[in-house]
């Protein structure tokens, strides 16, 4: 469903996306278990905020670039807002764009430019006005409110409650007009099933279904945008769930790759061939008592299933000190740990889809993130292993006093 979105759509979330997750040089950064701008609070900059709970509540004179597990937007954005959360409540008004990634999205106040979403449950609520277009992917999306430009989506399920001036351009599993909606303009949407457009329902110009083109022929990894997606939510899941739990290993291998590039990557190499080799041992073992004990043959081969898990679930974590370490040389100096993961994620995102679509160069880069993340946390776990790694360097003595001379 995802892969059919219309081109205007695909490309307001391509420049969300890049938007969201862009590098950035200066700003208000703040990072902490909760942030709070409160209601009296002017904020005259851009921020920048990594947190597990996030509340706007006072003035942003600048774009907002947030990262956290709650975010509730109750303030006024003088710029654009951009999420990547868990929940997400944009209840304020914010003149510029609202690009929203999150698990749960709701937008109450109103917004200057284009929304664009993708989420597993997006609302926007009656009262909501929406200056440009909405455009994303959810997994399902009510509308209730005012949007002035055109609604362009992929969806499981819409319900359409509100007022569109332009047109309705949908990829859906289940479309829902309810009376008292207007749309200014022609609706089109893509699929298997027929519009409920209930009497009372005000539609300025056509209506039309089209059939969903053949699943075969549309896998999700064809289309990079949401490849894309995927990729950047997937890293920021792993990074910031390693962040909040195991922070000095996150940081810790970083800074080991970003200072021995090279002994990790003869690390991880030689880490990568000794999991394949136990693997080998473990399923031969195995396959030889299983001709002479079938139960302890059994054993040794759950054995290799449970190595085998464990050695993919190492590459999908080692990406995470790779990208760190882009973060780092991207945004040097004493900057949120959350944020520079962001912009790490971000480009190696970039990387790796671009990457994929190039016949071998996919699969290289893939290994290679996978060989140089193994071996820094190899050389991390090595060098720490009488001391623990210092997330902040300890401030430096006094020299000591030396008498002088009698």
């Amino acid at each position: 469903m995802l892969s059919r979105l219309s081109p205007r759509s695909a490309l307001l979330a391509v420049l969300a996306t890049f938007v969201l997750a862009s590098p950035v040089a200066a700003g208000d950064f703040r990072s902490d278990t909760t942030v709070t701008v409160g209601p009296d609070e002017t904020v005259d900059d851009d921020l920048y905020i990594g947190a597990g709970t996030v509340s706007i509540a006072g003035t942003v004179n600048g774009d907002a670039t947030i990262g956290g597990g709650t975010v509730t937007m109750t303030g006024t954005i003088e710029g654009s807002l951009n999420v990547g959360g868990g929940t997400v409540d944009v209840l304020g008004d914010v003149t510029g764009a609202v690009r929203v990634s999150g698990g749960t999205v709701r937008v109450v106040g109103s917004v200057g430019r284009d929304v664009v979403l993708f989420g597993g449950t997006a609302t926007i609520e009656p009262g909501a006005e929406i200056g440009g277009d909405v455009a994303g992917a959810t997994g399902s999306l009510t509308a209730a409110g005012t949007v002035h430009g055109d609604l362009l989506v992929g969806t499981g399920s819409m319900i359409l409650a509100g007022t569109v001036d332009g047109e309705v351009d949908a990829a859906v599993g289940d479309l829902v007009v309810e009376s008292g909606a207007v749309v200014g303009g022609d609706v089109t949407y893509t699929s298997e099933n027929e519009a409920r457009i209930e009497p009372g329902a005000e539609i300025g110009g056509s209506v039309e279904r089209r059939e969903p083109a053949d699943a075969t022929g549309m896998m999700l990894p064809e289309n990079p945008i949401v490849r894309y997606i995927g990729v950047l939510l997937g890293m920021l899941l792993l990074g910031w769930s390693m962040l909040f739990i195991r922070p000095r290993l996150v940081v810790g291998s970083a800074e080991v790759l970003r200072t021995g590039p090279l002994p990790s990557l003869g690390l991880g190499a030689a880490g990568c061939l000794g999991q394949f080799v136990v693997l080998i041992v473990l399923v031969t073992i195995g396959a030889l008592l299983t001709a002479l004990a079938g139960s302890i043959g059994a054993a040794f081969f759950a054995t290799a299933f449970v190595v085998l898990l464990a050695i993919v679930l190492l590459f999908f974590l080692a990406a995470v000190p790779v990208a760190m370490t882009i973060g780092r040389l991207v945004l040097p100096g004493n900057r949120s740990c959350y944020l520079a993961y962001l912009a790490g994620a971000a480009i190696l995102a970039v990387i790796l889809v671009a990457g994929g679509f190039v016949p071998v160069l996919g699969e290289f880069l893939s290994l290679l993130v996978g060989i140089l993340g193994l071996g820094a946390v190899i050389l991390y776990a090595w060098r720490t292993r009488h001391e623990p790694y210092a997330l902040v360097p300890p401030p430096p003595t006094d020299p000591a006093v030396v008498a002088p001379p009698a």
